[in-house]
């Protein structure tokens, strides 16, 4: 039996499996599990599991990728799926999801040098502040488990004056150590209520003065500034609350809440002075961040963990080699399309810059790549949910039909727009305004002024009476554009073709030369 790839996870599943009380069902069973890379052992009596007549039970480790919510049903969806492939007589009677270790309390205490005996007042109090906030250290950190106490501290003090694994020994005549920063625990086990409570507080105070911040930036009057009143009143609160883990100078308390209140009430002030958009504008905004954070962690869900980010290194530069000579080729495409297409000039008988042809590219191919990486997105939040195998499949081919879909539509609104941009310019032409340029091509209104009577005209005659568009010409030919309706509803037909020593071209306002 070929063990399969254990894979990536991030939970386990924990299930009691009963096989039929057969040897052969029994070894079968464990060897076929145990082959997944699955841990398989047969039930004990402080399991308490009494299984059915004529059954065995074992304790199957299943691990899972993906949310916590849909963890279990993907394990007993991989066992009986197994189990159905391999014929294996096997009943699912229980299932838990093997909770996380919860995190060891512990305390971080800092060295720093001692304020000196012979220092002033004003030097001494100067120098516990800067000590409080964390200056003076002397880059020495000790970690203890358990909350800070007296005794700890004496404890922490003694093994440091104990070991000394390079540099100056610790030396409680200079050195002295102080507590990382932070909000004060009970050491009991955390509260659901009472978390919940800190939160919504939290987000309260945060609402506060993001509001106080907006009410500041968008009037102008005078009473405006009775809106930094509620942040100046939280400010000593907040500052206590975070550095209660231990006694802080009260300027350093009052300095921390001052701060975190300042940031909170500037992003509202800084939001609100600098909007200009209406709120439906803004409610559009709000949904494209969240269509934005909705792929983002969909892409992430998708390529963490995955074939991709194991093999990115060799992936990346594959797709990044044709760039180089796809993304021009699609920039003259539509090149093309704009002048040869709607306008009936050659594309090789205007000159446009080289960038250009990246620039008009970077567009669709932008949309593309956004709508194949929202498919993804999608896909990845699908396997982040630990979808059904049995759907997964056709999921898999509706990912691979969207995206096809997904570039079409690009490349069929690509050529919309061109030819939108196209029919924009003939429209000016016949109105005698200038043009829109179109990615490097600038039409430009010019009347002719012919250097004998007759000259060779391809699609002629050349109109004197009226102006006419020119593009960047590239040789002796120019290619002329005719915006007369005379001249039919096919706008190909309208194109000129003289050559450059038989006429005078001169700029044209209005619609007569």
């Amino acid at each position: 039996m070929t063990p399969e790839a254990l894979g990536p996870f991030n939970r386990r599943v924990r299930l009691v499996v009963e096989v039929r009380d057969d040897q052969d069902e029994r070894e079968l069973a464990g060897g076929l599990f145990e082959a997944q890379g699955w841990g398989v052992r047969p039930v004990r009596d402080s399991d308490a599991v009494t299984p059915d007549d004529g059954y065995a039970a074992f304790i199957v480790e299943i691990p899972v990728h993906g949310s916590r919510w849909t963890a279990r049903g993907a394990a007993v969806e991989r066992l009986t799926s197994l189990a159905d492939r391999r014929k294996v007589d096997v009943w699912v009677r229980e299932t838990k999801l093997v909770p996380r270790k919860s995190a060891t309390p512990h305390t971080t205490y800092h060295v720093h040098h001692k304020v000196p005996e012979g220092a002033g007042p004003v030097l001494r109090r100067l120098a516990e502040q800067w000590i409080a906030v964390g200056g003076w250290d002397v880059r020495h950190t000790l970690h203890l488990r358990g909350e800070p106490a007296d005794d700890q501290r004496e404890r922490a003090l003694a093994e440091l004056e104990a070991r000394n694994i390079g540099g100056r020994p610790f030396d409680r005549e200079v050195h002295d150590v102080r507590v990382a920063m932070g909000p004060a625990s009970n050491g009991t086990p955390a509260d659901p209520r009472r978390q919940a409570l800190t939160a919504a507080v939290m987000i309260a105070v945060a609402l506060v003065c993001l509001a106080c911040g907006a009410v500041l930036g968008a009037f102008a009057t005078p009473w405006r500034w009775a809106a930094l009143l509620p942040p100046a009143g939280l400010a000593w609160p907040v500052g206590a609350w975070l550095t209660s883990n231990a006694p802080r100078p009260w300027p350093v308390r009052l300095g921390c809440g001052a701060v975190f209140m300042a940031a909170l009430t500037c992003g509202g002030y800084f939001w609100a002075s600098s909007q200009e958009a209406s709120p439906s504008q803004q409610f559009n905004w709000l949904l494209v961040t969240l269509g934005i954070g909705f792929v983002a962690f969909g892409l992430w869900y998708a390529l963490s963990a995955s074939w991709f980010s194991r093999n990115v290194q060799w992936f990346l530069p594959v797709l990044a080699a044709p760039l180089p000579f796809v993304v021009p080729w699609v920039g003259a495409f539509l090149h093309a399309v704009y002048l040869e297409d709607m306008f009936g000039i050659p594309a090789d008988a205007v000159h446009v810059g080289f960038f250009w042809q990246y620039a008009v590219a970077l567009k669709p191919l932008a949309v593309a790549v956004a709508c194949v990486l929202t498919a993804v997105a999608v896909g990845g939040w699908a396997r982040h949910f630990n979808v059904a195998p049995s759907v997964s499949g056709f999921f898999r081919l509706m990912l691979v039909l969207a995206g096809l879909v997904a570039v079409l539509t690009t490349v069929t609104l690509s050529l919309d727009t061109t030819e939108k941009a196209a029919e924009r310019a003939m429209n000016a032409a016949s109105e005698g305004r200038r043009p829109p340029a179109y990615y490097g091509l600038q039409p430009e209104l010019v009347c002719i002024h012919p250097l004998t009577k007759q000259i060779p005209v391809i699609n002629g005659p050349a109109p004197t009476t009226h102006p006419v568009l020119s593009f960047q010409p590239n040789g002796d030919t120019l290619w002329l554009w005719d915006p007369s309706r005379s001249r039919g509803k096919d706008t190909t037909r309208h194109a000129l073709r003289v050559r450059a020593e038989d006429v005078i071209l001169s700029p044209a306002q209005g619609t007569r030369c």
